[in-house]
């Protein structure tokens, strides 16, 4: 089978982010709350690999063979953490690399993303699951509320202290 690598959407990253809250919002996301029954709902699935596994595909990427038939590839070494962004990130992928992409004109018919390197197709996907996993009304809310303790934003998101200072940053909160 031939996939196609992605292509970037030309998106601005504004409007990744508030792609991404809404896509949250459709599939009844709360923040913080597990991720593996709306990749099942979408018609994903999601696989654990072990460092052997990897001649068949890398961890921390998505194989798309069509509209709701897709798998995500996970590390065995991961935390949970790591892996609820790398959901989250692959998600963009499926989304806007995939249906956004077929939905406005591009035909793709199989897709596969590795995590390789950093470009602008990593970068959308990286801003997507900022956007999806810590929506910034939400992410706002919850700041001024805990008092802009970084750490309980993390733990409440379920997200890595260094993804909770990067979205604080990036959306004009400080500590």
């Amino acid at each position: 089978m031939n996939y196609s690598a992605p292509i970037a959407s030309g998106l601005q990253k504004v409007v990744v982010d508030r792609f991404a809250a809404d896509v949250a919002r459709q599939v009844s996301y709360i923040p913080g709350a597990d991720l593996i029954p709306i990749i099942a709902r979408l018609g994903g699935r999601i696989s654990t690999q072990n460092v052997l596994d990897f001649n068949r595909i890398p961890a921390g990427s998505i194989r798309i063979d069509g509209p709701a038939q897709f798998e995500i590839f996970l590390a065995a070494h991961t935390g949970p953490v790591r892996d609820r962004f790398t959901i989250a990130h692959e998600l963009g992928h499926y989304v806007l690399h995939y249906l956004y992409a077929n939905r406005n004109g591009t035909k793709v018919q199989r897709l596969e993303a590795q995590r390789y390197g950093s470009g602008p197709v990593e970068w959308e996907a990286n801003w997507f699951a900022a956007g999806f996993l810590m929506p910034v009304a939400d992410f706002r809310e919850r700041f001024t509320a805990l008092r802009g303790s970084l750490a309980a934003l993390a733990a409440e998101f379920g997200v890595s202290l260094e993804a909770a200072r990067i979205r604080a940053e990036s959306i004009g909160l400080t500590a």
